[in-house]
């Protein structure tokens, strides 16, 4: 009994320590459950992810969550502005240093404000009516990024920052959501004074975004496609997606239907770019085993270009039928990659298409994501 006696003291503060864990922990898992319901562009696993990152997390209230948001951001802009440093002093080209140097003084830019918000955001009892009073900052980040993209799409350059773009964007996603959400109504902000105070940055920022070739509206159309691809998608990416769409300048002023149609018609180039190096393979290919695999493999891609140019007729149509036909055969032609892979793996022999199945595999797989997207339910 006295050991019992002398033990509960201790029991009993382990259990303090671990109600006090669990509830921290809570406030993280229903903040980022809380941004995810209320904004499409912000996914629940990555914002946990996000905010394990950073011990602190585990013991901050949603203020303190904040700050750390705009800190995890402002990291991610110090090290996309060292990448573009790495990348000015490597690349000659007139354009490409151009585009170049319009990124690095948007993302100095940012990083001098982030400075600012990060300040700021780490006053609890201010931090709230110091958001409501200043500039969305994150907002302004995000089209930043695509400020810097749309410089690069503008002039028809390689897009050497889509993985840093992918990773600011959503990092400065979550910090905007959070300052929103900790953001009560002030009046101060309708004050003259404080208003003009409040907009000063980002009038600023404007005459600086002027200088690029910034997206559309449309732009955030690829971003929320790709962002809910991502999410059932993990193995395939957002950044893989939005190059995707990238690769084709339609994507920029099309609508939903528009960029169902275009991963479509991507995919069936892919298609029809495949059948042809099989054909090519079948002529040089003296193996009988060989020859028959890549002779199955030819029969099965020239059915997804079937399959895809029925899809592009179900979208054009943009009927229920239509849509629900598109899915269906788009569904069929997702199986070629792994049908024809299949032939040569039961032969026991090396794939010479493993590169070009892997390639539709990714594609398809966004072209019936995308179109699934716009089908009623069946």
């Amino acid at each position: 009994m006295a050991f019992l006696r002398a033990l509960s003291p201790l029991v009993f503060t382990l259990l303090l320590l671990l109600a006090a864990s669990t509830s921290d922990a809570s406030i993280l898992e229903e903040t980022c459950k809380s941004l995810a319901g209320n904004h499409t562009a912000i996914d629940y696993p990555y914002c946990v992810r996000f905010f394990q990152a950073s011990k602190e997390s585990a013991t901050a209230d949603t203020h303190g969550l904040a700050a750390i948001a705009v800190r995890i951001t402002e990291a991610a802009a110090e090290g996309t502005a060292k990448r573009i440093a790495a990348l000015r002093s490597s690349h000659k080209e007139e354009k490409m240093q151009e585009c170049l140097r319009i990124s690095s003084d948007l993302y100095a830019y940012m990083l001098a404000v982030l400075g600012n918000e990060a300040k700021a955001a780490a006053l609890v009892d201010g931090g709230a009516q110091h958001a409501a009073a200043s500039p969305p900052t994150p907002d302004v980040a995000r089209y930043v990024a695509d400020g810097c993209e749309g410089r690069f799409r503008g002039n028809k350059e390689t897009l050497p920052l889509v993985a840093e773009y992918a990773e600011f964007r959503q990092s400065a996603s979550i910090a905007l959501a959070l300052i929103e959400a900790i953001s009560p109504p002030s009046d101060q902000f309708c004050k003259p004074n404080n208003l003009v105070r409040s907009f000063s940055p980002l009038i600023v920022f404007s005459l600086l975004l002027l200088l690029t070739s910034s997206t559309t509206s449309r732009a955030s159309l690829v971003d929320d496609a790709c962002t809910s691809f991502a999410a059932s998608h993990a193995d395939i990416g957002y950044a893989y997606c939005v190059r995707f769409f990238q690769s084709d300048e339609g994507s920029a002023t099309a609508d939903r239907y528009g960029l169902a149609a275009i991963a479509v018609k991507i995919s069936a180039a892919t298609a029809r770019g495949t059948a042809k190096r099989i054909a090519d393979l079948q002529d040089l290919e003296r193996d009988k085993r060989r020859k028959d695999c890549l002779s199955a493999c030819g029969e099965v891609y020239d059915s997804a270009v079937d399959s895809l140019d029925e899809a592009a007729k179900g979208i054009a149509s943009r009927s229920a039928d239509g849509l629900r036909d598109a899915v269906t055969v788009l569904s069929a032609a997702l199986d070629t990659p792994d049908t024809c892979e299949d032939g040569f793996r039961e032969l026991g022999l090396a794939s010479p298409l493993v590169a070009e199945d892997e390639e539709f595999s990714k594609e398809s797989a966004i072209a019936l994501g995308v179109t699934s997207a716009l089908s009623p339910p069946s």
